[in-house]
Formats: C-alpha cells, structure tokens, sequence
C-alpha cells in the first residue's frame, strides 16, 4: 500500500557547466514517494552528474531541485539528513569490517562515549530485514557475502538513516543472473513502502519490469519523460540515441584461420585442468554461473595469475605461465573486468591511458611527442565514439561506459594475437555495447583470436562463434554456434549433465 503523505523531489532547470563543457542543460522532472523512476541515457548523457548533484556532491550551476517543496541541502551529510541516499555502481562497503559495522557506518548509537551494542544490533538487525538480509550473522566479514548481499547491505544502510529517496546507479551490473532477481524484488518491496527510487540502469528490460515513469537524457538535456507503458524497447532505444539501433550485439560472418591459442590442462587458481583452443579469426565465449572460473581461465591464460601446471601456446610456440609481460611479449592482450582496479589509471589523462604500456608512434629517442600523443587520443575517441571535452582530461571524469570504451580501445588498437576480454560491456549503454562488439569483430576479422566472458549469457551466445560451459572452474562442455540453445547451455552451467557435447536432464 502506497503512503499517502510521500516525499517529492522535485528538479527544475538543472543546469552543469565544467569549464566550456554543459554536461546538463535545464534538466526537470520529479519524483515522489511509492514509485520508481527509470533514468535512461547512453553513456556521456549526463545521468551520473545528474546522480552527484542530487546527491550533494556537487552544485548545480544553476536551476533548482527540492524535496517535499524546501530547497534541497548543497552537502553531501546535509542531503542524507534531509532523506535522500546513493547505492553506486560501484560498492562503498570497507570489506575488513563486519555486516553490523557496514550497515552503521558512521552511524552508530552510543552514549557517553561508549558504543550501545544490543541498540546498534536492534538497529542493523531491522534495517537487514527490510532487504531480506536478517537472518545473517551480523559478526560476518562483509567480503564474505556475495556481492548481491553486499549491494543490499547497502541498501540497508541507507534504510536506517531514515532515507526516504533512493537513489539506484546501476545496482545489478555486477550482479550474476540469479541475483539480479532477489535484488529487484527488494526494490519493488520498497516502493510498497512509500520509498521513492530513481533507477538508473543499461538494463531496458529491467526498467520494463519495475519502473512506472521513465526520463530520458540525450546530451545533457531531458528529452523524453513519461509513463512506462507509454514506451518498448524499440521508441526508448530511439529517445536515447536519437536513431533506430538493429542490433545490440552485431554477429558478423568471418572466415577463420588457423589455430592460435592453445590452452592445454590448465590449473591455476580458480581454474582446473582447463583445456581451450581459439582460431584465428574466431570469437570464443566462455559461459557459467557467478564463481564458475571465467575470469580466472582468462587472468591465467593472460599471465596474470600464476599457473601451477598446463601450458599455453600461441601460434604453436610456447608461452610462459605466470608473466604478464611474456604473454604480451607473445601477443596476449587482457582487458580486465574491473576497469577502475585493473584497467586504468584514474588519475591519469586519457591520452595517457591510451598508451601506457606502448608508446610506439607518439615517442622519438625515449621523448613523447606530445602533439602525436594527443593526435592519437583524438583520433581513438572519433573512432570508440568516446565522449571528452579533451584528451588532457582525467580518465577517471568520464562516464563508466566511456573508460569502459578506453579500455578496449588501448586492447585493440595494439593488434594482439589473443584478445581477452572479460565483461567488456559491463555498465555500458546498449548502444555503446554495439559499438564495442564492432570493434572486437573489427579486430577478429584482422586475424586476432578473441576469447570474451560476461555476466550476461545472452550476450555471449549472441557474438560467439564458440562457447565453452564452466562450472565450479572446470570446463564442462564445448558448443559450436550451430548447436547453441540458451535452456540448455543454462542447464548446463547450474550443474547440469552432457555427454559428447548432448545435453541431458
């Protein structure tokens, strides 16, 4: 049952200017208590300034946002006291520290100086229940739950400091399949509670199945607001990009080569006797469940984690295991999962990220060539569409999707023999996805053997030549296109039986 005394946040004229550069021009729409908002935008639109600035974080240039009629607060402890919350994209929990010092973080009930602790456990132990979480040991290591449990202690969090107003970033794009669901079942449970949520996400589907309005931004500006029912997949793909997208994962026929990776027996960490092979030419998908070994078959393929027997071969000679640089020296490329910890310098200039690592064509006798360098960067933005004011800029001020398309261009643009990516659309908007998977086909029909994994199964069986099935780190079963059927490749990955490549029940 909706609350009928619901908060309202209201924007009005929301504007953002850094330097010359509008990121958000008149933005204004409102929200209110027992619904969810759906924000929608292709990467660079202007949706996590808009998430900053409603979060305190920074201030508006000019126009105005309110909650229920009274002028928000500009800081970001003021803004939480007055009702409104923040769960990231990416997590703010401290993993050393335990469920009930997460949850009350920096909010715990004391006295005299002296912790209250059957209060704080009362407190922690409310706000749990209202995600699902209540029957966990509050004693628990954060870094022990999943990362689904860990997304909704955060919401729980944001529950006990009496938030009225949730803000969502992208709450489901590290989560793996199963949990999506649990996730947006809390969120509908909240609505119910009169909690206004603004949700912002890649994930159209998603959006169609929780949200009752959605906003569109395209460039900065608000253009398109409505009912959810008042859109499908096809207007909302349009409001976004301004154009009709075909296809989010473009497949491209390719002619296929030789054999160049050959992954045999291969036993690392997370990964058993694990035997792969990729064509030149061809786009390999690895498949599986959270915690099945994707990433870690890639990273120790990749030299990135060290390899206690099997071998790796590219191009019939032998690489050696456990040496990032000898497996780039052999022509292995990875692009990690986690672009912000492993992929990126976030401090660094884009153009510098562009080349770290080879500074071929924009260096002479040891000296950058800072002309080149920029030239380059420029260059590689047109062509990745990569949204920037100037290639000087922190690569850590764009959007996630934006670095995401940095990431793979520094891969691409090198040539390698075996590209290695893992999760490459991960928080990218679905016409971004397209733009990705057009340059990894790109790099596929230049003759590169390509190896990519993600969260999401439907988007690996839509570009793959290839599949192999993954569960608990062992490779299970191997698929050719031709035989792929996604009930079955499911069935598979929870554990499922298959003999000769036939799938059993």
């Amino acid at each position: 049952m909706k609350s009928t005394d619901t908060v309202r946040l209201s924007l009005e004229g929301v504007s953002k200017t850094f330097g010359t550069n509008t990121v958000l021009n008149g933005v204004g729409f409102a929200f209110e208590g027992g619904t969810i908002t759906g924000l929608v935008g292709e990467n660079g639109a202007g949706k996590s300034t808009l998430i900053r600035t409603l979060a305190g974080a920074i201030e508006p240039t000019a126009g105005e946002i309110t909650i229920d009629g009274r002028p928000l607060p500009r800081s970001a402890k003021a803004v939480i006291d007055a009702g409104v919350s923040v769960i990231y994209q990416e997590l703010t929990d401290i993993p050393d520290m335990s469920l009930l010092e997460n949850v009350l973080l920096g909010n715990l009930t004391a006295r005299g100086g002296v912790k209250r602790q059957a209060e704080n456990r009362r407190r922690a132990r409310a706000g749990l229940e209202r995600v699902g979480l209540g029957q966990i040991d509050l004693g628990t290591a954060i870094r022990e739950l999943t990362m689904a449990q860990r997304q909704l202690a955060e919401i729980a969090r944001c529950l006990i400091r009496n938030a009225r107003v949730l803000i969502l970033d992208e709450p489901t794009s590290s989560l793996p399949e199963a949990d999506v669901e649990t996730l947006l079942h809390v969120v509908t449970d909240l609505r119910a509670q009169g909690i206004a949520i603004l949700y912002v996400t890649h994930h159209l589907d998603e959006l169609f199945r929780i949200s009752d309005r959605l906003v569109v931004l395209r460039d900065g500006h608000k253009v398109a607001e409505g009912p959810t029912s008042d859109f499908d997949e096809k207007s909302l793909v349009r409001a976004m990009l301004a154009k009709d997208l075909e296809q989010a994962y473009p497949y491209r026929d390719r002619r296929l080569g030789k054999t160049v990776l050959r992954v045999e027996n291969l036993t690392a960490a997370g990964s058993k006797g694990n035997s792969v092979t990729a064509r030149a030419g061809e786009v390999v998908g690895l498949v599986g469940l959270a915690g099945a070994g994707r990433t870690e078959l890639l990273r120790a393929i990749a030299g990135a984690h060290s390899v206690s027997s099997g071998s790796v071969s590219v191009d019939d000679k032998a690489v050696p295991t456990g040496s990032l640089g000898k497996a780039l020296q052999a022509g292995i490329m990875y692009a990690p999962e986690d672009r912000k910890r492993d992929g990126l310098v976030l401090d660094g200039s884009i153009e510098s990220n562009l080349v770290y690592g080879d500074y071929h064509g924009v260096s002479r006798w040891g000296l950058l060539n800072f002309r080149a360098l920029a030239r380059k960067a420029r260059d590689v933005a047109q062509r990745y569409q990569v949204r920037m004011y100037s290639p000087s800029q922190a690569v850590g001020d764009l959007s996630g999707g934006n670095q995401q398309k940095i990431v793979v261009a520094r891969l691409s643009e090198r040539e390698p023999r075996v590209a290695l990516f893992d999760d490459p659309t991960r928080g990218v908007d679905v016409g971004a996805k397209a733009g990705i998977y057009d340059r990894i086909f790109d790099l596929a029909e230049r003759g590169t053997a390509v190896l990519v994994c993600s969260s999401d199964t439907d988007e690996v069986l839509a570009v793959a030549d290839r599949v192999y099935v993954l569960v608990s780190g062992s490779v299970v079963a191997e698929i050719t296109r031709d035989q792929f059927e996604r009930e079955q490749i499911l069935h598979l990955s929870a554990g499922g039986n298959a003999t000769n490549g036939t799938f059993t029940s």
